[in-house]
């Protein structure tokens, strides 16, 4: 029976097969005890969540009233809130435990372990995005106090865990802070020497140190040298350290991965294993070996399933969507954003991963999932106080209700936004939020009236207004150039739609200049389509020179969206490159140029025809919705239609016989350019 005793059996890594039989056993067939303790931390090193909370649910019952159970319940408040407990229950609990510890006669270990789990517990929050950052400050003052107390509070071993602790708070922390890592590992591998801890704990500060680059004191020769004698999990631990500080996808690096998988699978040391799949997927991605970034992805998210870590599945789970769609793998795709969807029924799993999952359910045309799961985030971050997520929750919210053609829900999602990032002054999304705004704004009166009133307008002028006062500090600054730009962009789509196009063009001009400046290809290929839709409208007006302006501005547009595959966009540019040619083809005298012409618009509405088959529907190609720098928001492919009918094309597919009936002006569903 694995029982709660001062003096046992020393533990090691590679004794956590056996040590996960005895917890699946419930005890030990010939009577021998480990220290409880040292057999929960082996087992949450080794990412055997689920055994360790089974591990300290036995002992709990087993001790019932027993004081020495508190320590114990704290164990198994930490393993349920990596599983995906609420953690407020569970952090409540916890800190209610410490307290009891701290000040009810418990041994000074019993203490100094229950200061550690409290503050993984806040860690684990802050990670998660479920607490705010300032609150690892907390925990690390709760560390910093037990440190200080030095070895002789409680023994050397204890010691320099808790400074490890400490370290990797710093490691892991969101925005990590490597010198502090440093010094604090420096400070402790001085320590293990003149305190003559075990070399198991040696070696975990020596892998760390040499992780942070201290390689003045811990070279990868060295590291290997003090792994061999420890196993084959140290091996595999070491391997992995060291692998990070070759350059990243060389074949040192990948053989290191490899080797080190190897090692941690004889071992079922699941955190080692997951965290080698993970690197190696990743360098398959990067290198665009999709397939096999896929298959690494998904034993990776087995692994962490089967110890019970549920962040560990969000980040696999993420690799294997985004791996599925860059192979055009899109029911693959669709089952791992259902998987992500599935376990957003753990708030702690929202707070981390929700945004990601609504991303990916918009990248699949899911948008009634995407809103769902925004407005959960929406709901945690403002709750937690968070304003910079509760804007990007709202902004991602009023994508996925526009994307759905639910304009008045956008424009309420998009205030929302808006306010966040004016109370937190963050000057340059705010512009962003201003522009999708704007847009939500003209849509809902467009599709009421089928125009813009003179007061939607001057509300959208005045909108473009603040945002370039905001912006006029930052001058000539990247992020500066790349808001105005995309403003300028929303502003000139919605001048076409208020039938201004000269305006539109005084917009994009300026907006093309922004986007040259700052060097970004699809930025100036999207202005450039802009550009060919308001030289299209205004070319009913002024005629035969705009309209061929028009039709050169659209085919550079296309020449950049054909040639990177994004499909959502070049299907529409295809749409008014047959309106323009058919508007051509009318202009014309001759016979023969006027057929021309139609045979090009044509082949283009073909292209378009098949191209928009990809996005719609659940078994199309996964399209975004990111509420900006779209272009022409709502056109739709029902517009293709009526240009089959002009064309004389009664189905898809067949050739046009003789010339149609159907006047181009005359049909109201393809006489605007922007819908």
């Amino acid at each position: 029976m694995v029982e709660s005793v001062e003096t046992a059996v020393p533990l090691c890594r590679d004794f956590v097969p056996e040590l996960i039989r005895v917890v699946e056993r419930g005890g030990d067939d010939q009577g021998v005890a480990w220290n409880v303790v040292e057999s929960l931390e082996l087992l949450l090193d080794a990412g055997a969540f689920k055994d360790a909370l089974a591990l300290a649910t036995s002992v709990v019952a087993m001790l019932g009233d027993d004081r020495r159970n508190r320590l114990f319940q704290a164990y198994v408040e930490l393993c349920n809130v990596v599983q995906g407990a609420q953690l407020a229950t569970s952090l409540e609990k916890i800190e209610g435990l410490a307290i009891e510890i701290e000040h009810g006669g418990f041994s000074a270990n019993d203490r100094c372990w229950s200061a550690i789990v409290l503050a993984r517990a806040i860690e684990v929050g802050v990670y998660s995005r479920a607490l705010p950052e300032s609150d690892l400050f907390r925990a690390r003052t709760i560390l910093a106090r037990e440190f200080s107390k030095g070895e002789e509070a409680t023994n050397p071993q204890t010691h320099i865990k808790v400074g490890l602790e400490l370290a990797q708070s710093y490691l892991n922390s969101p925005t990590p802070e490597l010198p502090a890592a440093r010094e604090m590992l420096t400070r402790l591998y001085s320590l293990c020497g003149s305190l003559g801890v075990c070399p198991d704990l040696s070696f975990d500060v020596a892998r760390l140190l040499h992780q942070v680059g201290g390689e003045e004191l811990m070279t990868a020769d060295r590291l290997r040298e003090l792994a061999y004698p420890l196993g084959g999990v140290a091996r595999g631990l070491a391997e992995l350290t060291i692998s990070r500080r070759e350059p990243f996808m060389e074949e040192r690096s990948v053989i290191s991965l490899e080797k080190a998988l190897m090692l941690f699978e004889e071992s079922s040391y699941r955190s080692g294993e997951y965290q080698a799949l993970i690197a190696l997927a990743g360098a398959s991605a990067d290198l665009e070996h999709h397939a096999k970034a896929y298959r690494l992805f998904s034993r990776a998210d087995v692994v962490a399933s089967a110890g019970g870590f549920l962040y560990g599945r969000g980040v696999a789970l993420l690799g294997l969507f985004h791996s599925a769609l860059a192979s055009a793998e899109l029911e693959n795709a669709r089952r791992g954003a259902e998987k992500l969807r599935a376990l957003c029924s753990s708030e702690i799993f929202v707070a981390a991963f929700g945004l990601n999952v609504v991303a990916a359910h918009q990248l699949v045309g899911r948008s009634e999932v995407a809103s769902k799961i925004a407005m959960r985030c929406e709901k945690i971050f403002a709750s937690n106080g968070n304003h910079a997520l509760t804007a990007q929750a709202a902004f991602m919210l009023g994508a996925s209700q526009a994307d759905a053609g639910k304009w008045k829900q956008a424009r309420a999602s998009w205030k929302r936004a808006l306010t966040c990032d004016e109370l937190r002054r963050s000057y340059i999304s705010a512009c962003d939020r201003r522009a999708s705004l704007a847009q939500a704004i003209a849509m809902v009166d467009f599709t009421e009236s089928g125009e813009l009133r003179e007061s939607t307008i001057a509300e959208i002028e005045r909108l473009l207004s603040q945002s370039e006062e905001a912006l006029r500090p930052f001058g000539q600054s990247t992020q500066a150039l790349q808001a105005l730009g995309k403003t300028l962009h929303i502003h000139a789509q919605l001048a076409i739609l208020a039938k201004q196009p000269l305006n539109a063009l005084k917009y994009l001009n300026r907006a093309r200049e922004c986007f040259v400046q700052v060097g970004v290809e699809r930025e100036v290929a999207l202005t450039d389509g802009l550009i060919g839709l308001a030289l299209l409208e205004a070319s009913k007006q002024s005629g035969t020179q705009l309209l061929d302006e028009a039709v050169g501005a659209l085919q550079r547009a296309l020449e950049f969206f054909a040639r990177v595959g994004q499909v959502s966009v070049s299907w529409k540019i295809r749409y008014y490159l047959t309106v323009a040619c058919i508007m051509k083809s009318q202009q014309l005298s001759d016979p023969l140029h006027r057929e021309a012409h139609r045979q090009m618009a044509t082949g283009f509405l073909e292209e378009a025809s098949s191209e928009s088959s990809l996005v719609e529907g659940d078994s199309g190609m996964p399209r975004a919705s990111t509420g900006d720098g779209d272009f022409s928001p709502g056109l739709r492919p029902e517009v293709l239609g009526p240009l089959r009918k002009v064309l004389g094309l009664t189905q898809r597919g067949r050739k046009p016989k003789g010339q149609s009936k159907v006047s181009l002006k005359a049909s109201p569903k393809y006489g605007r350019f922007l819908h």
